[in-house]
């Protein structure tokens, strides 16, 4: 999938999504990221701007996204990656598990795993491998 297939499999995603958007869910999004935004052994500033600019563009569809909480769970989850490596990720895992058993919020975490993958505009095979292992947790056959 190119970058522009994911942001596109990630809107349709959330335009079909209209409930509240949970502690777990918001947790677990934040952890998909992190996961794919630092698989790389790098996590750029601008890779966190890209991606909260990619969902504040698509407002309308994310409407029900409180944005500064999803930021402060991303940037707490991303300082446990770069400070224990190994520890962050479980610690990441382990909020991308909280949403396994429910298809719905599942396939939004993947979707934000999408996200993660075009926010540089490329994929490659460190987040790829990444977006595996998250689709891996929640249960869910790769797409």
């Amino acid at each position: 999938m190119n970058p522009d297939e994911h942001v596109a499999y990630a809107v349709a995603a959330w335009t079909r999504f209209h409930a509240e958007v949970s502690d777990d869910l918001l947790r677990a999004l934040s952890g998909a990221f992190a996961l794919v935004a630092a698989a790389d052994g790098e996590l750029a500033t601008s890779e966190v701007e890209a991606f909260v600019t990619l969902l504040r563009d698509q407002q309308s569809v994310f409407s029900n996204l409180d944005f500064d909480a999803l930021e402060t769970n991303f940037r707490e989850l991303t300082d446990a990656l770069i400070a224990n490596p190994e520890d962050g990720r479980l610690r990441a895992l382990d909020c991308v598990a909280g949403v396994r058993g429910d298809g719905t919020k599942s396939e939004l975490v993947r979707s934000a795993a999408a996200i993660a993958l075009a926010a540089d505009g490329r994929a490659r095979a460190p987040e790829e491998a990444a977006v595996r292992e998250i689709t891996r947790v929640l249960g869910l056959e790769s797409a």
